[in-house]
C-alpha cells in the first residue's frame, strides 16, 4: 500500500494537534521502554518483549504524526506518511521491525534470542532519535 492508497482508504486523516494526546503517547511509550529494559530477557520471553518494544516505537511514531496534524490508523500507513514528512525517517528499518512484530503476533513466529535483543536495541535507538529530533515543545 502506498501513501495515496492510505489516503484513499481513509487510513490517514487530518486532525488537530493534540498536545495532551502527544504527551500521553510519549509517556506510555516510555513506560513500555522501561518495562522492556528492566525485564529479565530470556529465550522464552524475548518475542513478547520485541512486541512491547515495537509498541513503544509505534506510539512515538503516532505522536509524530499527530504533532504534524495527522491521525493514522495503520502501521503501514504510519511508515508511508513518515517517509514523506520526516526526511531522515528509516522507512526500511521500521518496515523490517513491523514485519518481525507481525510475524510474532499473527503467525506465531518466535524471535531468536540474540536477534531479538538486537531488534530491541534498534527499536529503542530509532525511538530515541525520532523523539529527540521530531517532537519539540511538548
Amino acid at each position: 500500500m502506498d501513501l495515496s492508497d492510505c489516503y484513499r482508504k481513509g487510513q490517514i486523516k487530518k486532525t488537530r494537534v493534540d498536545k495532551g494526546l502527544i504527551r500521553s503517547l510519549i509517556e506510555m511509550s516510555g513506560i513500555k521502554e522501561s518495562t522492556v529494559k528492566e525485564a529479565k530477557l530470556t529465550e522464552k520471553n524475548i518475542s513478547v518483549y520485541v512486541c512491547v518494544a515495537y509498541d513503544s516505537l509505534r506510539e512515538i511514531l503516532e505522536a509524530v504524526c499527530i504533532y504534524n496534524g495527522y491521525k493514522v490508523l495503520s502501521h503501514i500507513c504510519i511508515g508511508e506518511l513518515l517517509r514523506k514528512i520526516v526526511p531522515d525517517f528509516d522507512y526500511v528499518g521500521f518496515d523490517r521491525m513491523r514485519y518481525i512484530r507481525n510475524a510474532i503476533n499473527y503467525y506465531g513466529t518466535k524471535a531468536d534470542f540474540e536477534q531479538g535483543k538486537q531488534i530491541i536495541e534498534k527499536i529503542f535507538k530509532m525511538r530515541k532519535d525520532i523523539l529527540e529530533k521530531h517532537i519539540k515543545d511538548i
